[in-house]
């Protein structure tokens, strides 16, 4: 039986083209490890928040915004 594991990934919201979400981790084996890692990730940054509806953190680097967030959600 395989064990349900979960990955981080990032988003431009900023870039015209609509690059794909970017892989930073995977293989993380908790999902509340994995969104704990995702919420610390965006608050090391001083412009960030969390978007309650689609559960996605968020943050500001220089000109650009980025969304990140664990997959599978649930």
């Amino acid at each position: 039986m395989r064990m349900k594991t979960y990955s981080i990934f990032l988003r431009d919201r900023t870039q015209a083209g609509g690059d794909p979400p970017r892989l930073l981790a995977y293989e993380i084996p908790d999902r509340r490890a994995a969104q704990a890692l995702v919420s610390v990730i965006a608050a090391s940054y001083q412009d960030h928040g969390f978007n309650p509806a689609t559960r996605v953190h968020w943050f500001r680097h220089k000109d650009s915004v980025h969304e990140i967030y664990a997959w599978p959600q649930r």
